[in-house]
């Protein structure tokens, strides 16, 4: 498993016919000798990204095939918690000497073929910091106020100060978040492609939309880019003012690039818990993974940034810049196309966001409604009141709204501990059996009940307990439920109503529901 096949080694060792003796590494020279002049120096920490005016049309245009991209400083994540501090991203394995000659000398080549797949990946991750962390020297200020001449900045007003700040902070906070991601494509996912041999479906597990993700953000990083450079003053490489935004703002927020960024975020963002719990799966199995996360962490270019703090940082983003335009618009001039173009920026960012939350709450709906069914007896099944019979294939047929723990009263009084799950059409009620969902029993009644001709009330004089009447079919059908609170009863008496009345207006616009829909197919083929 130790021996790397390097072509490079095999024939260097074919060189020497009479053997290498078991503690004897002067005849491996071109195996272990580095090239120190080549490792790049490492820039003090205070080091940021700053824009080279010359080559910023450049920059973005590609991922894979340019290296102009490349990292610097890393984020500040001081507030997030846990980072850095995981001992088990931390922990990794040695490998233990052999104790024969014959082991320990091939102990030795291995470990001098690793030193070079080391020194590989380590001159890559340096060429990632060389030309980005250059180009983008003039960025380390911590506000445009300290970028700018003390000359140039005292002939400014106070107004217009603030509005560059915060500029300068979206251009700056956007700067890290291309870092960020460019530690995620071109450290960690290339790293695992091409150092740990991984698949590429794998690493789209705990990256996916990653090559999107970087496009959408290096592509507006330029305009801002391209934007500081034609503001700037005359004969002058640092002084700039920069009185459009709004504009670059509009154009990233709406039209096909909003619908860009909410479906890639809202993918992204919907697999959030998803990625990391694959990545913690993966590290606490593979021994090589470990290593190779270790490695990474230590670099000059990561600095500590881990898999799951990157990932965290990604979702987080898109909700920071209501937060910033917000600012900038609050020092902009009333009655003028920038004023216009920041407030519907702002709008159509807060648009982007709904939309994203929505993409994520469907997709997490989508997969507790899985849970539940892989959770449910195959050969469970229940007797609706119209005589229909629902079996477990029929919750992927319907839309999951909400679930969670209540309990059905018997005729005796007693209550009973179950599942309440409501779909687009029916609420059932499951109970647990032999680590199983199946439909729970309550009195010969059914504990699958339609949502058509529904009644929802409350218990009199019992803050927790609500009625359902079923007024369907000849004799109506009363079943009570306890809640956990009297606002958890609330909560399901509305949502309950909600999905009822989403029902009926689809029904009174002509939109079959899945129930009906399923019956006329059956019909046509009778």
């Amino acid at each position: 498993e130790n021996v790397a096949a390097c072509a490079k080694v095999k024939m260097k060792l074919q060189k020497n016919p009479s053997g290498l003796q078991p503690h004897d590494t002067s005849s491996l020279p071109t195996v272990i000798m580095r090239n120190k002049s080549s490792q790049p120096k490492e820039r003090p920490r205070s080091a940021i990204l700053a824009p080279d005016e010359n080559i910023t049309t450049s920059v973005f245009n590609s991922r894979r095939s340019q290296q102009n991209l490349s990292l610097s400083k890393s984020v500040s994540i001081q507030n997030i918690a846990g980072v850095g501090n995981d001992e088990s991203i931390l922990h990794t394995r040695k490998f233990l000497s052999q104790s024969t000659d014959s082991l320990n000398k091939i102990s030795r080549v291995n470990e001098s073929m690793e030193s070079l797949t080391d020194e590989g990946a380590d001159m890559n991750e340096g060429q990632l910091m060389g030309d980005f962390e250059t180009d983008l020297k003039h960025m380390e200020a911590q506000s445009w106020s300290q970028v700018v001449d003390s000359k140039f900045l005292k002939q400014q007003k106070k107004d217009i100060v603030k509005r560059q700040d915060v500029i300068y902070e979206l251009m700056q906070t956007e700067m890290h978040h291309v870092r960020t991601l460019k530690i995620m494509s071109d450290v960690y996912s290339r790293g695992m492609v091409e150092e740990l041999q991984f698949e590429q479906q794998m690493v789209e597990k705990i990256f996916p939309c990653l090559d999107n993700l970087l496009n959408i953000h290096s592509q507006f990083f330029q305009r801002i880019l391209e934007r500081k450079k034609e503001s700037l003053a005359d004969r002058s490489e640092k002084n700039f003012v920069i009185k459009r935004i709004g504009d670059i703002l509009v154009n990233q927020l709406s039209g096909e690039n909003a619908e860009r960024m909410k479906k890639t975020y809202g993918k992204f963002c919907g697999h959030h818990n998803e990625a990391v719990n694959y990545f913690k799966d993966l590290h606490s199995k593979d021994k090589r993974f470990q290593a190779f996360i270790k490695k990474k962490m230590s670099s000059s270019v990561v600095r500590r940034l881990g898999i799951p703090e990157c990932i965290l940082l990604v979702t987080q983003r898109i909700t920071k810049y209501p937060v910033l335009l917000q600012r900038i618009l609050q020092y902009t001039k009333e009655n003028d196309t920038e004023h216009q173009d920041l407030v519907l920026s702002l709008n159509l960012v807060k648009e982007v966001l709904t939309a994203v939350d929505s993409k994520v709450s469907n997709y997490e709906k989508k997969m507790r409604l899985n849970e539940i069914y892989t959770r449910t007896d195959s050969k469970s099944i229940m007797r609706m009141k119209s005589g229909q019979m629902f079996a477990r294939e029929d919750l992927r047929r319907r839309k999951f709204i909400r679930d969670g723990p209540v309990s059905l009263k018997n005729v005796a009084g007693r209550l009973k501990e179950v599942l309440a799950v409501l779909l687009s059409d029916v609420l059932i009620f499951l109970q647990e059996k032999d680590q199983k969902y199946v439909f729970a029993s309550l009195d010969q009644k059914s504990t699958v009940i339609s949502l058509k001709k529904l009644i929802v009330r409350e218990v009199a004089h019992e803050e927790k307990g609500l009625f359902l009447i079923s007024m369907g079919g000849k004799d109506p059908e009363m079943v009570e439920v306890h809640a956990g609170s009297k606002e958890e009863r609330n909560s399901w008496i509305q949502i309950i109503q909600d999905t009822i009345n989403t029902m009926d207006k689809e029904e009174d616009e002509g939109i079959p529901s899945e129930s009906e829909e399923e019956k006329r197919v059956l019909d046509t083929k009778a």
